[in-house]
């Protein structure tokens, strides 16, 4: 008997892991990009790949959407805040496009999606007001947010 490596699953074939209702197997092969990974049962995609490829559409996404760079910026911040307590698309409360409606009816005269970046959401009491988890969380919902140009949030301060 041989002993295995920790890191490497045992090799198992789709048919197999397909039969166990398992999602993944793994051959022990590389992929045509060369990962030796996991595969999808459902497609036989590389693990791998497959996460490459996610990151990318992402950041393509987030460069040609701007709501959709500020929703996931506000539940960037919004999980730093909360640190894994609680689940920060959970607590924002809305969809991208609930988020962006709720931002856009408070534009001010200038601001346009064209320039987020000159302005920014904004919480409107800060999160450092919380004093404990729920609390923290409740400010992270979308009705604490607004658009603020940069220089008039970096004035008002907060954290």
């Amino acid at each position: 008997m041989s002993e295995q490596q920790d890191d490497q699953p045992q090799p198992l074939t789709r048919d197999e892991a397909a039969m166990r209702s398992l999602s993944r197997f793994y051959t022990g092969k590389a992929c045509k990009n060369g990962h030796i990974a996991e595969r999808y049962v459902s497609n036989r995609q590389c693990v791998f790949c497959n996460a490459i490829q996610a990151r990318e559409r992402e950041r393509q996404r987030s460069l040609n959407d701007p709501p959709y760079r500020m929703y996931r910026n506000v539940q960037r911040r919004s999980g730093q805040a909360l640190r894994g307590s609680e689940s920060p698309a959970r607590v924002l409360g809305c969809s991208v496009r609930k988020l962006q409606a709720h931002i856009q009816n408070q534009f001010t005269l200038g601001m346009s999606w064209a320039k987020y970046g000159q302005w920014e959401v904004d919480h409107i009491t800060p999160l450092s007001a919380g004093k404990d988890e729920n609390e923290v969380a409740a400010l992270c919902n979308y009705i604490n947010l607004q658009p603020l140009w940069k220089r008039d949030n970096l004035i008002k301060g907060g954290a």
